[in-house]
């Protein structure tokens, strides 16, 4: 009988500690209810119409037709066409010695070296759909798919290696994952040596990934984008080994690595593919084989040492903490995770090729002290042909075009229409990019105190459509003078063109776009980008007069607002005079970073760190003293459609909902709940720069497409930016998305930001109208791109909290720029904001950014959401945020932000607060009202809310556990007293 007391014992204890444990899962997986259901497609509202309606409510169509099976597989053909067509313009031809590309038909029995071409990067490591098989195309797929026999010896021996690459941001973790050059033993070797010899293919790969950037130097002074001991020995067995007919690179890597080793080892041909996501593979096969003629541009500069732009010294993993950063940690606390350090960006504007354009100009020209060895990679004088490999805009083709500036036309728009005849001098057809470039003056000390100007940038760009041989095209390009202004924050504060002459000049890149302008101005002893001697073409310059003039961009066009600093707090030397010595073109030698930047933190400067910087105005209005629940309005979520941002109906709207109410929708968990009583639906968001990150609702539920990341940027190609945008906004509606975490518009400040596979370019201007382009795209479908990150977050080292330092010509000719193309000329309804702190101050938090420049300088009229704020506590300043201009909190999945703000506003009758919140929803139900999110909702509908099966299935699972754990203890009660005997029972009395 004693047995089964013991059976019952246990069974109790088991049955109690399932129960603690299905309690606390439930109780865990209910606070990010919201999250799973997001990532599990499952509806927790759904939208009742009645039958009579007989309305149509799909206000935003699918180009596809209705949303079902037999469309989502056109949707599927769709994308992948896109992807395959991005590669093919995208990936861009570098070098092609002796014509060695396209290859002949004959050229097909080949072998492919390096680790990376068993096992390519696909995709960058972040948010977003991984490709998987069989789902995708991978590399050998697509090169055999083009008749290429692969050496299956090395490629066995390769997946047999047990060689992994480890991605990191510390030099001593990362392994870039490239066999010894001991693991090619004679009968690997041998393998080649008869056969397989037509082409040595050598794959080269740098993986990224959210969070780590790319290490600057290991142990022995190299970076992770030079060429590393394996990598270097196994290129050097391949060339010397006098086996192989071609010997052709492909380039694995989203970032420009180190390539002047091209030169050294006589490599024939090197094709930068990038990161080939879902489909782009195929892209490569067929520039290979010649069946498309490669297009595309490179929109980064690839220096001859990654280490030489001035940006690399303050940036990364090079970052300094404060000099006092023990003080600074000590009295921000754990909680306020990397506010110790502050990365300054004294490179100014002159980041990627407006640092090495300018310096070769000055140099050219025998200005600014340009040659002096500071900066110089090599030797003791700097010189522009040993830093720079290929320049930004440059990119071969199998054919050569010219360029011929026709006329400028100026307009009355502000604008001026460039006109370009392209002609296709050679034998195969293809398309081109054609790059506008602008020379603006520099010197006007008088009046413009420290303006720096970059010697050339990018003002405009197009792409033609093909061009048959011995033909000839006219493209028409608009250039907006506005870019041609430049910001001046020491004098006149705000906008203004400089007094002097003016060029545009047409180029196949930007050197060779600024040796044209030098022609122009006579100047002599040019070189191209690989230092042999040019004279330029000034035919192709355009040139005219400007006077001075700080009026034409003193206000807004959007608004009316007078532009001027809002960002004074962010330059270090607000707080501490002379600490940053900002580089300029009047003195290389003298303002070249040559050591970090450490500042040290003043006690304001902490105190702005902590980020408390909400205070209940004295004068504040009451809270009691502004309605909310008035349910008599009877105003429905729909009839806000179309109604303008000022319209007054929007307060009469927010006056229907409790604090409550208002406070419930704040919080984002990859969407915001629906709202019954003023019949708002449930949103939904896709996150990904190259994918909306869903599942296909149809089938067997494929993913959404993974496209080719930053390959399209280098595809110069509106129409293909565009596309891209459009299709996103397709899949967004297959899955449900009213907004998506996209497009990436921070800046490749230096080439080792561990998400440049995700941002555009090193280039404002240019990713200003990409941004645009795929922004535009996206609306077009009903679908609001969230453009990320915002702001001046360029590195992933130290990212949450780390404060970041610039002055203000700087922060708006290049950081801004592009979030300025997707937000102020897209006109996009939603962004992301950013971990690092702008300046000392958070920039969901930082009023200046988030309300001055946005709203009131930029008119944008939507939702502004903040990074991923569940995972920093520092985020948890609510009060500060909110009345900062932030609107939405990602990934709240407990609502805090909202039960926080709701016991402020009510403990301290807090009407500034009120009105934040109220702000912060009408941003929220605009944003949402103006999507698809009302696809289906009629002003006859209804929202019911509905428990989804899973949470239904955890609350049985705790009933049950808990019925078991009565029913176990109460027959262990009855067991101990029927099954012990008299004696016993009255031994364990006496005990």
């Amino acid at each position: 009988m004693k047995k089964k007391v013991k059976l019952w014992c246990g069974l109790s204890a088991v049955s109690i500690a399932l129960l603690v444990l299905m309690a606390t899962a439930t109780d865990y997986a209910f606070g990010y209810a919201d999250v799973i259901n997001s990532r599990l497609g499952l509806e927790t509202a759904v939208i009742e119409t009645p039958e009579n309606a007989n309305e149509d409510t799909t206000y935003y169509k699918s180009e596809f037709g209705e949303i079902n099976a037999t469309n989502q597989e056109k949707l599927i053909a769709a994308t992948k066409e896109q992807s395959v067509n991005e590669m093919r313009e995208g990936a861009v031809l570098l070098r092609n010695e002796r014509e060695t590309l396209p290859l002949k038909s004959e050229e097909r029995r080949v072998t492919m070296f390096g680790h990376a071409s068993v096992d390519p990067v696909y995709r960058g490591n972040s948010a977003g759909n991984m490709p998987e098989e069989p789902n995708m195309t991978t590399l050998r797929q697509a090169m055999e798919g083009a008749g290429f026999e692969i050496n299956p010896t090395l490629w066995e021996a390769y997946q047999n290696s047990g060689v992994t690459r480890v991605c990191s941001d510390s030099s001593e973790e990362v392994d870039l994952g490239e066999d010894p050059i001991e693991f090619y033993m004679d009968t690997i070797r041998q393998s080649w040596a008869n056969d397989y010899n037509d082409v040595a293919f050598i794959v080269l790969s740098r993986e990224s990934a959210e969070g780590i950037d790319f290490f600057m130097k290991d142990g022995e002074g190299i970076s992770q984008l030079a060429l590393h001991k394996n990598e270097r020995d196994m290129i050097e067995m391949v060339t010397q080994s006098g086996k192989f007919g071609k010997v052709v690179v492909l380039l694995n890597t989203p970032t420009p690595i180190e390539l002047d080793w091209l030169e050294e080892y006589d490599i024939d041909a090197c094709l930068w593919i990038g990161y080939p996501g879902q489909w782009g593979a195929q892209g490569v096969a067929d520039i290979l084989t010649g069946a498309v003629n490669p297009t595309g541009r490179t929109v980064d500069t690839y220096a001859a040492d990654s280490l030489s732009s001035p940006a690399v010294v303050n940036s990364g993993t090079n970052t300094p903490r404060f000099s006092n950063g023990d003080e600074v940690a000590n009295a921000l606390g754990t909680r306020y995770f990397t506010g110790d350090y502050a990365t300054v960006q004294v490179e100014g504007i002159y980041v990627g090729y407006r640092y090495y354009e300018t310096r070769y100009e000055d140099a050219i020209l025998g200005k600014g002290n340009a040659t002096s060895s500071a900066g110089a990679s090599f030797g003791t004088s700097w010189n522009y042909a040993d830093e720079v490999t290929y320049p930004f805009g440059y990119g071969l083709s199998y054919t050569t075009y010219t360029y011929d500036l026709k006329n400028v036309v100026e307009n009355d728009d502000g604008t001026m229409s460039v006109t370009v005849t392209v002609t296709n001098t050679g034998e195969v057809a293809g398309k081109t990019a054609v790059e506008i470039y602008a020379q603006t003056p520099y010197g006007d000390y008088e009046r413009e105190n420290k303006v720096e100007k970059s010697a050339i940038q990018l003002v405009a760009f197009d792409k033609t459509d093909v061009i048959e041989p011995q033909a000839a095209v006219d493209i028409t390009i608009p250039v907006d003078k506005y870019l041609l202004a430049s910001y001046d924050y020491t004098n006149a504060k705000g906008y203004i063109l400089s007094e002097g002459d003016y060029y545009l000049a047409v180029g196949e890149d930007a050197h060779d776009a600024l040796n044209n302008v030098l022609s122009a101005k006579n100047a002599s002893g040019l070189v191209d980008a690989f230092g042999n001697a040019v004279e330029g073409d000034s035919g192709n310059v355009f040139s005219w007069h400007e006077d001075f003039d700080d009026e034409t961009y003193a206000t807004s066009a959007e608004t009316g607002k007078e532009i001027t600093n809002l960002f004074d707090e962010c330059d270090i030397n607000y707080f501490a005079e002379g600490t940053a010595t900002y580089l300029s073109r009047s003195d290389w030698d003298a303002t070249y970073p040559k050591t970090q930047t450490v500042p040290t933190a003043t006690d304001e400067m902490i105190d702005l760190l902590k980020g408390d910087t909400y205070s209940q105005p004295a004068d504040g209005i009451a809270a009691r003293d502004i309605a909310q629940g008035d349910r008599s309005k009877d105003i429905k979520f729909l009839e806000m459609r179309d109604v303008e941002w000022d319209d007054p109906k929007w307060e009469d709207y927010l006056s229907q909902m409790s604090i409550e109410e208002l406070a419930s929708q704040i919080s984002d968990s990859y969407g915001t709940p629906a709202l019954v009583s003023i019949v708002k639906p449930e949103t939904k968001t896709g996150d990904g720069i190259d994918g909306v990150g869903g599942r296909l609702p149809f089938g067997e539920r494929p993913n959404a497409c993974c496209y080719t990341g930053k390959v399209i940027s280098d595809t110069w190609s509106p129409d293909l930016m565009t596309r891209r945008g459009e299709l996103m906004g397709e899949e967004s509606l297959y899955c449900g998305y009213t907004m998506v975490y996209s497009t990436g518009a921070n800046l490749h400040r230096t080439p080792f930001g561990g998400r440049n596979f995700e941002y555009i370019s090193e280039d404002g201007n240019f990713a200003y109208y990409a941004a645009y382009y795929e922004v535009t795209g996206m609306k077009s479908k009903g679908v609001n791109a969230a453009v990320k990150h915002f702001a001046a977050n360029d590195q992933e080292f130290k990212r949450m909290g780390v404060a970041t330092f610039f002055n203000e010509q700087a922060m708006r000719e290049t950081t801004l720029r592009p979030f300025e193309g997707g937000i102020r000329k897209g006109k996009t309804h939603a962004f992301m904001q950013s971990y690092n702190r702008v300046g000392c101050t958070w920039s969901s938090a930082n009023y200046a950014l988030c309300t001055s420049l946005v709203r009131e300088e930029w008119g944008f009229e939507g939702a502004e959401i903040t990074d991923a704020a569940s995972t920093i506590d520092y985020a948890g300043r609510f009060q500060a945020s909110i009345t900062a201009g932030t609107d939405i909190y990602c990934i709240d999945s407990k609502g805090e932000s909202g039960k926080q703000l709701v016991e402020a506003i009510s403990e301290n009758d807090d009407g500034t607060l009120l009105l934040a919140l109220r702000r912060a929803v009408k941003a929220n139900h605009f944003s949402a009202v103006n999507s698809c999110a009302i696809n289906g909702l009629s002003i006859h509908s209804t929202v019911r809310e509905i428990m989804p099966t899973w949470q239904y299935l955890a609350i049985a699972g705790i009933i049950l556990f808990a019925v078991a754990t009565a029913t176990f203890f109460t027959l262990f009660v009855l067991s101990k007293h029927f099954w012990t005997s008299k004696e016993d029972r009255e031994k364990e009395v006496t005990e």
